[in-house]
């Protein structure tokens, strides 16, 4: 029995439709794929141009907490006039590099002789961290490490360049789309409206 014309025009519709749904999830797959990436692109750039400060606490008991603090205000000033000239990251983790030895001293000094103090510096995953004004995606950055006895108390996080920790004036990420990243501007559903455009365009 063959089928009527209503129901193979009904079945067309179905098929269009079908067809329709098809091509626009795959055309939102590329649209989303490629905002993705473009993010995941944009967090790399935030990662390589980044240099962090690490300092980790012999234990969470308040006196090696205190000592903590201690050391990272004695450390932040001597970073701070080691890497104000800084015009990228590269010179800012060369400054470091080349002031190792001073950096050492400086710490050990400021812990006075209570505990052992290692300062180094290394590239490591780091989670994401909020800090409040501005937040740094997880990712492998290069970080200045340093390390109070044990090493196993609590840790203090920041950014020596861009120099975020210290609140220098004017102090952010020469790229605009990284500095939106960080400082909380950039959303992906721009960076979808920009691809769909492209894609459209």
């Amino acid at each position: 029995m063959k089928r009527s014309f209503p129901a193979r025009r009904s079945a067309r519709r179905l098929r269009r439709a079908l067809e329709l749904g098809c091509a626009l999830a795959f055309g939102l797959t590329v649209v989303l794929s490629g905002a993705l990436a473009r993010y995941d692109a944009v967090c790399r750039r935030v990662c390589r141009d980044t240099l962090r400060l690490h300092i980790l606490a012999n234990s969470d008991t308040p006196e090696d907490q205190l000592l903590k603090f201690t050391v990272r205000d004695a450390m932040l000033r001597a970073i701070t006039d080691l890497t104000a000239d800084a015009a990228s990251q590269p010179a800012a983790v060369s400054a470091v590099e080349r002031a190792l030895p001073y950096l050492q001293r400086t710490a050990e000094q400021a812990a006075g002789g209570r505990q052992p103090v290692q300062v180094s510096l290394e590239t490591a995953d780091f989670p994401a961290k909020d800090y409040g004004d501005f937040r740094l995606p997880a990712g492998r950055y290069t970080a200045l490490r340093v390390e109070l006895g044990q090493a196993r108390g609590h840790n203090w996080f920041c950014v020596l360049y861009p120099a975020l920790c210290v609140g220098a004036a004017g102090a952010d990420y020469g790229d605009p789309d990284e500095n939106a990243l960080v400082f909380g501007e950039y959303q992906i559903r721009f960076a979808l409206l920009d691809s769909l455009r492209a894609l459209c365009g």
